[in-house]
């Protein structure tokens, strides 16, 4: 039996939602601030902003909104690119980031999170796996401490 500890499938399925509507607003409002900015008597690179406001409606909203939205998604794609999901069984931890996969299979002294970053450490006190994460305490004790893994909620003292 396995345990995966992920983001929440309301983050995940969120995630490429909003960021693409979110960089569309931004298009949009990032368009808007340059026709201000074009208008003002005097302001620093205002040739900059003038040339971003040079195409006729409604080709200029669009343009905004979509450039926005291309954003978003290449930062919701990057976002799910950079996820880690845990997945904890009696005999392995595998951890996947990405396209990346690590399965380990040692004897653990220690597993905890230290700052982000989830640590499991052996029993010859060889650190074997840190990565970077946005899964809380909450969420990775249980499954570690459900297969019989060594989980500390803080990190242990060094000796």
């Amino acid at each position: 039996m396995e345990t995966t500890v992920d983001e929440p499938s309301w983050l995940r399925t969120g995630s490429w939602i909003g960021c693409p509507l979110l960089g569309g607003g931004i298009g949009v409002a990032a368009w808007a601030l340059a026709a201000w900015i074009s208008g003002l008597p005097a302001f620093p690179f205002q040739g900059v902003f003038k040339v971003l406001t040079t195409l006729p409606q409604p080709w200029a909203t669009l343009s905004a909104v979509g450039g926005g939205l291309v954003l978003g998604l290449a930062f919701a794609a990057i976002w799910a690119h950079e996820r880690l999901v845990v997945t904890v069984s009696p005999t392995r931890v595998t951890l996947v980031r990405g396209d990346r996969t690590r399965r380990i299979e040692a004897d653990l002294e220690a597993v905890y999170l230290d700052g982000k970053e989830l640590v499991l450490r052996t029993t010859d006190g060889r650190e074997i796996a840190r990565e970077k994460t946005d899964l809380k305490n909450h969420e990775l004790a249980p499954a570690f401490a459900e297969h019989g893994y060594p989980w500390q909620d803080e990190p242990p003292v060094e000796r």
